[in-house]
């Protein structure tokens, strides 16, 4: 067995020893002409992932930071969120912690953000600032964004549109100008299929313009402080330079398979699992038509015991997941994101087989 079992969690992702290695690239300097080379690559390659013109900030720290950027940007009067599973609920937790004026809209876990509950609240003119999660890890929900830009655009266009797409961004087609998401971030460990330990997001003209009118930001995650050296191809502080190439890696790999190749890769690695876990007599813990395409969380029906997997699966030198908090072992979850091709997805289904064939499931 290799030394460490290759991942199959839904964060951080496998990472093949070809991308590994780029990040051993030597350093460059901070404030040099090639780092501003190297950031205009990333950001122009970023920006037509996301099908956008937005600008596109690149942070060296968790995704969660990134939260707090949004909110300490755009809430004036008060944040309304849209909770339906564990990382949209401490998104919510954090706008509390922070002082915000928070609302929060409770749907059951395996569930999708709905319009009707968020047309209600938005009516009553108390929050210009709406927060959500795309693809909720926690419970692979994804919910609809076209249902909601249309509601923003027709009848709260002043709105600010915050959204987290952590294991959807470079993994599911998200057009971010089309839609008028106004900041969506994400972290490198789940599609983007990097090490941990940095983020991407990109923020709209209204945002940036929004951020102006507001005090009391602080300095580390002001996007106006972010501004002044965007303009400059460079960071406000030093980033991680290995993360930085990297990315630039992952983006001539997208280009290399082909943009709407990489999505299409995902909705048929989701369609197979799918199909797998159905044929074991197993069903999906999401509510029909509101699936996730990078990671499938299952209903454990079966009673199979996870445990017993997991450790014959670390036998055989891979590592699953067993469900989050109190799911755990009531589903649970297989990601196929990022650098996970058919040919690795089905090595690790059809060692799940024999697994369960020997334990007389």
């Amino acid at each position: 067995m290799q030394e460490f079992p290759k991942l199959f969690i839904p964060g951080p992702t496998h990472v093949p020893s070809e991308i590994l290695e780029v990040l051993s690239t030597p350093q460059i300097g901070h404030r040099t002409p090639e780092i501003s080379s190297l950031i205009d690559f990333i950001i122009k390659g970023i920006q037509k992932i996301l099908y956008t013109k937005n600008h596109i900030y690149l942070v060296s720290h968790a995704a969660t930071g990134l939260w707090e950027m949004g909110t300490k940007n755009s809430v004036q009067k008060g944040i309304l969120h849209c909770s339906n599973g564990a990382f949209s609920s401490k998104w919510a937790l954090s706008s509390k912690k922070n002082g915000f004026k928070t609302r929060n809209i409770e749907y059951e876990w395996g569930k999708a953000v709905k319009v009707d509950e968020i047309d209600k609240l938005l009516k009553t003119g108390q929050y210009d600032v709406l927060a959500m999660v795309h693809n909720e890890t926690s419970t692979g929900v994804m919910s609809d964004l076209d249902a909601i830009s249309t509601l923003l655009k027709n009848k709260y266009p002043s709105v600010v549109w915050l959204v987290d797409a952590v294991s959807s961004m470079a993994g599911i087609k998200i057009d971010v100008d089309r839609l008028g998401i106004d900041f969506l971030l994400s972290s490198t460990q789940k599609a983007w299929g990097l090490p941990a330990g940095f983020s991407v997001c990109s923020v709209s003209n209204k945002l940036i313009e929004k951020s102006k009118t507001l005090s009391n930001k602080g300095y580390f995650l002001d996007i106006e402080v972010y501004e002044k050296y965007y303009l400059k191809l460079q960071t406000p502080t030093t980033p991680s330079i290995p993360h930085m190439f990297g990315l630039k890696k992952i983006i001539e790999l997208i280009e290399l398979e082909g943009i709407e190749n990489r999505w299409k890769r995902h909705i048929e690695l989701s369609e197979h699992t799918i199909k797998w876990a159905r044929n074991h007599g197993q069903e999906l813990f999401p509510d029909k038509g509101c699936h996730s395409f990078t990671l499938t969380c299952l209903k454990n029906i079966q009673n199979w015991d996870i445990d017993k997997i997991n450790e014959e699966l670390l036998n055989k030198g891979f590592r699953m997941d067993r469900g989050y908090g109190n799911l755990k072992g009531k589903v649970f979850r297989i990601p196929h994101m990022g650098n996970i091709y058919k040919k690795d997805l089905e090595e690790y289904l059809t060692t799940i087989d024999d697994i369960i064939c020997k334990l007389n499931y």
